[in-house]
């Protein structure tokens, strides 16, 4: 019997206000247990007794309706239902949660899921919601039911929404899925906004909840850090593999090496006969003379004496750098020097006569007690090894020996200068000069040519585009190639011409000097609203002729065209109190936007209205917002709430800016409530009201390209202009 009881007051109350009024009234009793959960001391949108019982009683529809869904998430949950306890809504909630079990037990006994007769709405809500099938129970309550013919298929005739069952007596019933419950009318399923109702399980700070029918999405507001991206099925940051995904930074000579977050660079390794190319990082083997071999990327010198049977009998092995020599044991000659065994006298070994010197195909001379090596050019004579070993002339002078763009490469007794690519060696073999493509090959490029040092370049007229070969320009659809981007180039029709492009305007707009950009006409300064009490305002391709209604007991204002003032016989019959609850004035302020305003990072919001009361010390304001109503023009268009805006304070005293924070789709037209109270020392004094009318235009910012720079576009977005008022 309650959705009776309170259909009737409905009425009653429906005799002594509007049913906007009573819309609104029955808002700030939801809204005012929302944000104390509980139904006391109710703050009234008006000063009827009609209105503060109308959100008094729904006050107390959303605390039952909380505790309901309190009970029902309580047996999903848990399993279980507590004690019945003397809160307000105690025993709704373990109704709810009692028929959630039920339900819960039916299925795992695998019974039909199907309520009994004398199941509240509330306690058949609840049951149909534990339902895993998705199919709401059958409740067999007279105040739910459709009364219809026995005869013939009943419910093929009947106006449920969703779900109906025919019992066989003389009704069918109506019922709703999960996330929606049913209405008024007992047969239309409306959905519950669990976003408003705070049943979603999203997490504060890092999700907002987003309503959608029948059920909710949490939708995640925090980024992912540096190295992290987003993973969209679980809405979890994974790692970024720099190394596979080619990001990194890691030059030649060093090996990336992935981690948490971050990646490393390490440097790399060649093998002991290798060496690195310090230019390329590839490791290439090292080739040494005989006796000696490669280690650690150079050639070490072998000690043959380690070998074995490397001299004969009552010899002795003697090592020296690429070779060795074998000398009689016991020999007591110094070096250089060797016994002659008929006089017993040590004398001079000749080592270039005997062929035991290191010199190699170098010049021997010898000296007493030892010798030396004349060497060719591109080696240096090593004192302590007496041998002729090759001078690294890319090494020892660094950066002289071959000029830019060559690559300095050692050979044994000389050097090498290699040039790089597009460059060729000059007649010195020291010296590259750059090869000029463009004048050598007068068909390299099929529009213009650009020599650049080592290479050369094709680029082509404005308009034009280098095909894949890199020489043939090809024209530039530009109105295809800014569909592809998502991004209309202009407003109206986009027409294709060879090496450029031409735009039309839709009505309402004309073309502006540069051929491309859609500058908006301006109707109202053209006089197309003749009616006075007329506000006209441009929105974009259009405009909008405004009527100023001004509310019983107020009337135009004779300098403001967009305010009524509260007149005399207002407050007649009311005390001064009651009286300062009457704003002093009712204004209208309008705007024009663009629908998907670009809110970036950068700049989270976007001023739409600036407000502004008294400065002096001894004023206090008050700002409040509501979203009155939102009117789309299509089906389609998702319409305004109240999230997308921002309330703020502002830089002066007593003054508050109105923002935009999401940007809205369009065609639709938007309108809020601003309510200012004014306090003098402390004391409520006046209340001012102002009514801001937002019109959304179905066309997006206009953008202008810039054709000019290397064919690439550029944006430039013309934003609206922020309206500032002076309330009082």
């Amino acid at each position: 019997m309650r959705p009776l009881i309170a259909a009737l007051v409905f009425v009653h109350l429906a005799t002594f206000c509007t049913a906007s009024e009573l819309t609104r009234c029955c808002a700030g009793g939801h809204r005012h247990f929302r944000e104390t959960h509980k139904c006391t001391s109710i703050r009234s949108e008006g000063s009827s007794t009609t209105c503060a019982r109308t959100a008094s009683i729904c006050c107390l529809r959303a605390s039952l309706d909380h505790s309901c869904s309190t009970g029902t998430r309580h047996a999903e949950r848990e399993g279980s239902c507590p004690a019945t306890n003397s809160l307000n809504g105690g025993g709704l909630q373990k109704e709810c949660c009692d028929c959630c079990l039920l339900a819960k037990d039916l299925l795992n006994h695998g019974e039909p899921c199907i309520g009994a007769v004398g199941f509240s709405p509330a306690c058949l809500n609840s049951f149909n919601k534990c339902c895993d099938n998705n199919e709401s129970a059958i409740n067999e309550n007279d105040e739910n039911s459709v009364l219809l013919p026995v005869d013939g298929d009943r419910c093929a005739s009947a106006k449920c929404d969703h779900i109906c069952n025919d019992r066989g007596g003389f009704e069918v019933e109506c019922s709703c899925r999960s996330g929606y419950e049913l209405g008024p009318d007992g047969f239309s399923c409306v959905d519950i906004d669990e976003c408003v109702l705070q049943l979603s399980d999203c997490r504060l700070g890092s999700q907002r909840c987003l309503n959608t029918p029948g059920s909710y999405k949490c939708i995640r507001t925090l980024s992912c850090g540096t190295g992290y991206a987003l993973d969209s099925d679980t809405e979890h940051c994974i790692d970024v593999d720099e190394c596979n995904h080619g990001t990194h930074d890691c030059g030649k000579l060093y090996q990336c090496r992935n981690t948490q977050g971050s990646y490393r660079c390490d440097p790399k390794k060649c093998a002991s006969n290798e060496i690195m190319n310090p230019r390329t990082g590839e490791c290439l083997s090292v080739d040494c003379p005989p006796g000696y071999e490669a280690k650690e990327g150079k050639c070490i010198d072998v000690n043959e004496c380690e070998l074995p049977d490397m001299c004969g009998n009552f010899e002795e092995c003697i090592n020296s750098p690429g070779s060795y020599r074998c000398q009689e044991i016991g020999d007591l000659c110094n070096k250089g020097y060797e016994m002659d065994k008929q006089t017993g006298y040590c004398t001079d070994v000749n080592e270039c006569v005997d062929g035991v010197h290191t010199c190699g195909d170098h010049v021997c001379i010898n000296l007493v007690g030892s010798y030396k090596c004349r060497c060719k050019a591109g080696f240096e004579f090593n004192e302590a090894s007496l041998t002729c070993e090759d001078v690294n002339e890319c090494t020892k002078f660094p950066g002289h020996m071959c000029s830019a763009h060559a690559t300095c490469i050692n050979t044994i007794g000389s050097f090498e200068c290699t040039c790089d690519a597009g460059f060729a060696l000059g007649a010195d073999g020291r010296i590259c000069e750059d090869i000029d493509e463009c004048s050598e090959q007068s068909n390299l490029c099929q529009q213009k040519c650009i020599n650049t040092p080592g290479s050369y370049q094709c680029i082509c007229d404005q308009g034009y585009q280098l095909g894949i070969d890199g020489s043939m320009c090809e024209d530039i659809d530009e109105c295809k190639t800014w569909a592809r981007r998502g991004t209309e180039l202009c407003m109206g029709g986009c027409t294709n011409t060879i090496g450029s492009f031409k735009c039309e305007c839709p009505k309402g707009f004309e073309v502006d000097a540069d051929g491309i950009t859609c500058r908006d006409v301006d109707e109202c300064q053209i006089g197309e609203c003749p009616s006075t009490d007329q506000v006209c305002v441009n929105t974009l391709g259009s405009f909008k002729c405004h009527r100023i209604r001004c509310p019983r007991y107020y009337s135009h204002d004779s300098n403001l065209k967009n305010r009524c003032n509260r007149g005399p016989s207002a407050c007649k019959r009311l005390n001064e109190v009651q009286c300062r609850k009457h704003p002093v004035h009712i204004s209208w302020q309008h705007i024009a936007i663009p629908r998907h305003v670009n809110i970036s990072s950068q700049r989270t919001s976007v001023v739409l209205f600036s407000m502004k009361g008294p400065s002096a010390d001894e004023y206090q304001m008050q700002f409040e917002l509501q979203l009155i109503r939102s009117r789309p023009e299509y089906p389609s268009v998702l319409p305004a709430i109240r999230s997308n805006f921002l309330l703020q304070k502002g830089e002066e005293r007593n003054s508050a800016v109105i923002a935009l924070r999401d940007s809205l789709d369009g065609p639709q037209e938007v309108e809020m409530e601003l309510t200012l109270r004014l306090s003098v020392n402390g004391e409520f004094s006046s209340k001012f009201v102002a009514n801001l009318v937002i019109f959304v235009s179905k066309y997006k910012p206009a953008i202008t390209p810039n054709i000019n720079e290397d064919h690439h576009h550029n944006h430039r977005h013309h934003s609206h202009h922020t309206h500032s008022h002076m309330l009082i």
